[in-house]
């Protein structure tokens, strides 16, 4: 698992004055460029990228602009050619830590040089090994 803190903005809020609900998947988003940042630091994107699938979330509780988060990214799931991300936003209030929201992303390997899928690169599959839940 790695933990990805985010600066909630002031433009991510709506009316009600907590985060709107299509601001996290670019929380998601963060989490996944921080993972492939530092367990894959030097990967050719081009020969061997990612294609995003689908996203699903489930809005437990309101982010608030005041509220300090984290995301937690895990690898749920590794097929063939695929691979899932589970996402938890959370938020310590003193000792305790409230998931606010929770989330996956199903991706796929992709060489967008020869336009086709390709299956998971060795290394893309250690890498996610070492954060399956």
């Amino acid at each position: 698992m790695i933990s990805t803190p985010i600066q909630i903005r002031f433009s991510d809020c709506d009316m009600l004055k907590h985060v709107n609900n299509a601001i996290y998947l670019q929380y998601f988003e963060t989490a996944r460029i921080n993972f492939f940042t530092n367990e894959l630091p030097n990967w050719n994107w081009e020969k061997s990228g990612i294609i995003l699938l689908k996203n699903s979330i489930e809005y437990k509780i309101p982010l608030f602009l005041t509220d300090l988060c984290e995301v937690e990214i895990e690898c749920s799931h590794i097929g063939t050619k695929s691979f899932t991300f589970t996402y938890k936003i959370q938020v310590k209030k003193n000792s305790n830590v409230i998931t606010k929201t929770i989330g996956e992303s199903i991706l796929v390997c992709y060489d967008f040089s020869r336009e086709e899928t390709i299956n998971l690169p060795t290394e893309l599959k250690k890498a996610l090994l070492k954060h399956k839940k």
